[in-house]
């Protein structure tokens, strides 16, 4: 929702209308490099004029899931010749995503973008990165749906085969796994042993600890970090990153910060090296 929410007066939300600066929250994103963006949310052009980028070099983006904070499938129509003005011989921007995220897509027409559909654990290159899909435990039904994964050994149907992403150049890597519980058993050992550079996880409940599967809090992110060592797909040099943050059960960053050592609480306009 952001934080402060559109429409809410919760302590947090009041509290970050008051204090501002880091307790202001735009949806998430991220971009690495000036050239991958990860999601296209509702707030992705303030991100652009907040942090001085400039969208019309970035060709490749990875979309997560199609939830409305992580997707605002109208705005690729804005790359269309007229509405945009290009170099002649610009390449189009690839979306890469689920098959959910493509139909979105293909409800905005435009030959300036194209869509690719990922596979979990098909590596894919993309401008000189290799890039790799993993199950998210997200997007959850009651219903018997398509998509099942195991979660603590038990199998969560979902409404959509939702995603998080390893990106990898050069030696150095980036794990993005926003919008996800604590990862099944093939995302564990497909990550074993690869000791990563940089760690983002999806912290939407903060210090709340909820029983509800599809997002992580900061309980679940000291625990997740606890297994990703194990298994040494991070190491003392990882980078560990909380983000995603709803205002239920956010605390000032302070506190948050406070209530997870060893880890980087994410903030808007953010930048880290590895």
């Amino acid at each position: 929702e952001g934080i402060p929410a559109l429409f809410c007066k919760c302590p947090q939300c009041e509290y970050a209308r008051k204090m501002k600066g880091r307790e202001i929250r735009t949806r998430s994103g991220a971009i690495i490099d000036g050239v991958v963006k990860l999601d296209f949310g509702p707030d992705s052009y303030r991100h652009m004029l907040d942090n001085d980028l400039n969208y019309a070099d970035i060709h490749t983006v990875l979309i997560t899931h199609s939830h409305e904070d992580h997707l605002l499938a109208t705005e690729f129509a804005f790359r269309k010749d007229g509405f945009s003005h290009l170099p002649e011989n610009d390449p189009p921007m690839v979306v890469y995503g689920n098959a959910k995220v493509g139909a979105m897509i293909a409800e905005h027409p435009c030959d300036e973008v194209k869509f690719r559909e990922m596979t979990p654990f098909v590596p894919v290159e993309a401008e000189g990165y290799t890039v790799t899909a993993l199950q998210g435990v997200h997007c959850r039904t009651g219903a018997a749906e398509t998509f099942p994964v195991t979660f603590e050994g038990e199998t969560v149907y979902r409404s959509e085969d939702a995603l998080f992403y390893l990106v990898e150049k050069d030696g150095k890597s980036i794990l993005y796994a926003h919008d996800t519980d604590e990862f099944t058993p093939e995302d564990m050992e497909f990550l074993k042993g690869r000791k990563i550079g940089l760690i983002s996880l999806d912290c939407t409940n903060a210090a709340y600890q909820a029983d509800y599967v599809g997002h992580m809090g900061a309980a679940d992110n000291l625990r997740m970090r606890g297994k990703l060592m194990e298994i040494g797909a991070a190491d003392e040099n990882t980078v560990f990153v909380a983000n995603h943050f709803s205002h239920n059960g956010m605390v000032p960053q302070e506190i948050l910060e406070d209530l997870m050592p060893g880890f980087v609480v994410a903030y808007d306009g953010l930048e880290i090296e590895i």
